[in-house]
């Protein structure tokens, strides 16, 4: 169907020519541009009202959360990749439900501060968890792990029975929990292309870690898989509370696993460390940047004691 529209000045009805060209508008002291279709008259070529065309601050705004690399539809992606209702993940934040709801259905325009929130998150769970520990004692304790255990989804049951294994009979301190599950997952990689946790390592001060190790260590014992000991020297242990289910494992996972304790048993925490920073993958990385498990060709128990 042709498109009619009126033009006043030649004081008919006309089929009018269409062209799109970019307007300029002013967002937060920002300039934006934005797409429009503007209708001309094809007698007089003077521009045509047309009341169904109608540049809504949906297109504008959207443009404008472009220069954030993000838009509305972005904003609701990042919430749900953390598995979080909008309640939630206000809650999380600091904010109010209301404030999610209305930038998730492009009602209102998030202010600066919160854009850069949502640039910080949108990648970066360490970044989210870092914002969540800051509101915990506004959270409660009970909330706050709730939230926590939903996003680390990672930490399945295969993950915490890992843990179990470890110190089984053979309770440990933070750091020789860190170096264990290092070990074990570089160890399995080396033999077997990948590793037996879910989890990821980073340069640490003290060697390898994984990501929110105190969160998570935190979240095991409030969830009643371990418990800390004080040793005579009042150092705190961990402690599992249950037994290991060993049927979530391989035989060669086993055998890995019983590998790395044996080859690491006994020693200190601080022999450890000193040990973990003559690993390659340690060397060749900057703190906090991630240890690729193409590194694990490198990785060798027996060296460097």
């Amino acid at each position: 169907m042709k498109k009619i529209l009126y033009c006043f000045n030649c004081n008919k009805d006309v089929e009018p020519v269409c062209n799109v060209q970019k307007n300029k508008y002013i967002v937060h002291k920002k300039e934006v541009q934005v797409k429009e279709k503007v209708f001309t008259c094809p007698l007089c070529h003077n521009e045509l009202f047309d009341e169904n065309l109608n540049t809504s601050l949906y297109d504008i705004y959207n443009e404008y959360l472009k220069i954030y690399d993000l838009s509305f539809s972005k904003l609701k992606e990042i919430r749900e990749s953390y598995n979080l209702s909008q309640e939630l993940f206000a809650k999380s934040l600091g904010w109010s439900k209301r404030t999610i709801i209305r930038y998730e259905n492009a009602d209102s325009l998030p202010q600066n501060q919160y854009l850069q929130i949502y640039n910080k998150i949108k990648n970066s769970k360490s970044e989210f968890i870092n914002i969540l520990k800051e509101n915990r004692k506004s959270l409660g304790e009970e909330l706050y792990f709730k939230i926590f255990n939903i996003v680390n989804t990672e930490l399945d049951i295969k993950t915490i029975n890992v843990f179990l294994y470890v110190l089984k009979d053979n309770f440990l301190t933070k750091t020789q929990i860190m170096k264990n599950l290092f070990s074990i997952d570089f160890q399995s990689f080396k033999e077997y292309s990948k590793p037996i946790t879910s989890f990821k390592y980073a340069h640490g001060t003290y060697g390898p870690i994984f990501d929110n190790k105190d969160a998570i260590l935190n979240l095991l014992v409030k969830q009643n898989y371990l418990e800390m000991v004080n040793d005579e020297e009042d150092k705190i242990l961990f402690k599992p509370t249950v037994e290991p289910d060993l049927f979530l494992f391989s035989k060669q996972e086993i055998e890995i696993m019983d590998k790395v304790l044996l080859k690491l048993k006994g020693k200190n925490a601080k022999k450890l460390t000193d040990w973990s920073h003559k690993f390659i993958g340690w060397i060749e990385t900057n703190d906090g940047e991630l240890i690729n498990y193409s590194y694990a060709k490198d990785f060798d128990l027996s060296k460097n004691w």
